[in-house]
């Protein structure tokens, strides 16, 4: 299923990427590391004898399936000529594709996609890097944080539009910090450490410094990005604007919200179980 899947998507972003003009053929660069990264996964799922829990390869084909969605096709088009679409293509690069590509674990089929002896020198890295990531959260919050906020600025935002290199880096930069960012969240989870309190406080201020820059988008009495092209379905640019706040507003505030929740259970749900016993 996975490899029609990586397959059919190959055939079809292609010309989907053509459709949209010579320019666009810049960011072909971006969309052989999609294809690489699909068909890496497949291959290493085929090669594994322990297979992966069903709904973990259903979240890769979920992530995998969004991230094509965000940077290629119709939603990438939308992001050219939309505030609202630009908004859109950035949360999901933030906030949707991250937590479902790392909820799939996906690192043993990579592996097991690369040669034996490649493999053996790979293992031992990744796992190191795995660690670190995951042993970092502050770092990983105020870089995520940050990237954010610099590349919602009216100037940073209207130079990444109008520089196609620039445009394709920053989103693999909102990919990477999005990961780093969301592990961080899942790695006290995942390694058996603690650190569940300082988790459940990044999602927390991220959950209030984006909405805080939604609701800044949403309540502006004027254009913030005036040369940004705007205006859809009868939306004028400003009302244009003021979706877009929304969108990070509201979806993007309920996704950290959730993993929020989630969260605080799973720390209620530790202490409880550290708690000792009455026996009496």
């Amino acid at each position: 299923m996975i490899v029609l899947a990586t397959g059919a998507g190959a055939l079809v972003v292609p010309f989907s990427a053509i459709a949209h003009g010579p320019g666009h053929l810049a960011g072909y660069w971006v969309f052989w590391l999609l294809v690489f990264s699909g068909a890496g996964y497949a291959l290493g799922l085929y090669r594994t004898r322990r297979r992966p829990k069903g709904w973990r390869i259903a979240a890769f084909i979920a992530g995998w399936s969004l991230l094509a969605l965000a940077l290629f096709g119709p939603m990438e088009q939308w992001a050219h000529s939309t505030v609202a679409g630009h908004m859109t293509q950035h949360m999901l690069l933030l906030a949707v594709v991250p937590p479902l590509l790392l909820l799939a674990r996906p690192l043993p089929q990579y592996l097991q996609a690369l040669p034996v002896n490649t493999r053996r020198k790979a293992g031992p890295w990744a796992a190191r890097i795995y660690t670190a990531a995951g042993n970092t959260p502050v770092l990983a919050f105020l870089f995520h944080g940050l990237v954010i906020w610099l590349w919602h600025m009216p100037g940073p935002l209207q130079l990444s539009v109008e520089h196609r290199l620039l445009h394709d880096g920053v989103h693999l930069l909102f990919l990477a910090t999005g990961l780093w960012f969301w592990w961080s969240l899942m790695a006290p989870v995942r390694l058996g450490r603690k650190g569940f309190g300082p988790a459940l406080l990044f999602a927390v201020l991220t959950l209030m410094h984006t909405g805080m820059l939604g609701a800044l988008l949403t309540f502006a009495p004027q254009l913030l990005y005036p040369e940004h092209p705007a205006g859809f379905a009868g939306f004028s640019r400003l009302s244009d604007q003021q979706l877009a706040g929304l969108i990070m507003w509201v979806p993007g505030g309920l996704v950290y919200t959730a993993a929020a929740v989630v969260l605080g259970a799973v720390w209620l749900r530790e202490t409880e179980r550290l708690l000792p016993s009455d026996s009496e």
